[in-house]
């Protein structure tokens, strides 16, 4: 009698459980589900009162309207910030790693314990003396403050994440190359940079997304009369200030211009999942 009340309670937690997962889920996936159908409106429809939540026929014209050849300028300036950003930063995050992670120097540890604890600052903290420098340097409404700094570093969290994959690597393949006459650049990258690569995804996934989505660092350091230095998050900012009034500037085609750019992201984690969780799994964990 005692195992059939534990089964029927356990089953009854169970459904418990799920069902508030699913309202849960619902209540999250909501508003993409209002802006993937406004996206399929009229002006009119999105504009009316009462809402209205599902349009009355799939309207494409959102989308067209959404991208105009302000739209492609935005998306050229983007995709150059994520090329440098994604290959150079994760290349230089590398380097830096293996340097923290197989070269023995005096001071390692020591200088990577103080690279470390900046991730203990606040970003906001660094921006005010960055935009001073790009300002007196002449970078300010340009790409590059998007863009150089990636090339020295690649950003801390990476430079951790990468330097914990290569601590799992046994020493012996170095041992076994500088036997074999390799040099450490062969070394690093001939020999262990393949062993390593489901971090080094992990870390240019997670460069696009940071990258794809930013929208503060590039407001701060473009402003409004340098429209064609734009990325995307910036150019959609600036282009659909007053959509509730300015029918030019309809929510429809906001809603349409959002779904577009959420596609990116939902590809490259589709394709990356396996490799993301394996990357995550290995990395930080061991050493």
């Amino acid at each position: 009698m005692t195992v059939r009340n534990t089964k029927a309670r356990r089953a009854v937690l169970g459904v418990i459980k799920y069902f508030l997962m699913s309202v849960l889920a619902l209540i999250l996936l909501f508003p993409f589900f209002v802006m993937l159908t406004r996206s399929f409106m009229t002006w009119q429809e999105a504009t009316s009162y009462p809402v209205q939540i599902l349009p009355e026929s799939l309207n494409f014209g959102s989308y067209a309207e959404a991208m105009n050849a302000e739209f492609f300028v935005y998306f050229k300036n983007t995709v150059i910030v994520l090329l440098v950003n994604v290959i150079g930063g994760t290349l230089s995050a590398y380097i830096v790693s293996y340097g923290f992670a197989r070269i023995r120097f005096k001071g390692n540890n020591v200088l990577f314990g103080i690279a470390l604890s900046t991730m203990m600052l606040p970003g906001i903290v660094s921006q005010v003396p960055l935009y001073v420098a790009y300002s007196r340097i002449g970078w300010l409404n340009t790409l590059l403050p998007l863009t150089v700094p990636q090339l020295f570093g690649g950003g801390m969290v990476n430079i951790f994440l990468i330097r914990q994959y290569l601590r799992s690597v046994p020493k012996s393949y170095n041992e076994a190359a500088r036997i074999d006459g390799a040099s450490e650049l062969r070394t690093c990258f001939g020999v262990i940079l393949p062993m390593v690569k489901p971090v080094i995804l992990l870390t240019a996934v997670n460069t696009f997304m940071a990258c794809w989505n930013d929208f503060t660092t590039p407001l701060m350091y473009i402003d409004s009369t340098a429209s064609e230095q734009f990325t995307l998050a910036v150019g959609v900012y600036y282009r659909f200030l007053g959509a509730l009034t300015n029918r030019e500037k309809a929510p429809n085609v906001q809603m349409a211009l959002c779904i577009l750019m959420m596609i990116p992201s939902l590809v490259v984690f589709g394709i990356f999942q396996r490799s993301l969780i394996e990357g995550v799994s290995l990395t930080g964990l061991k050493g």
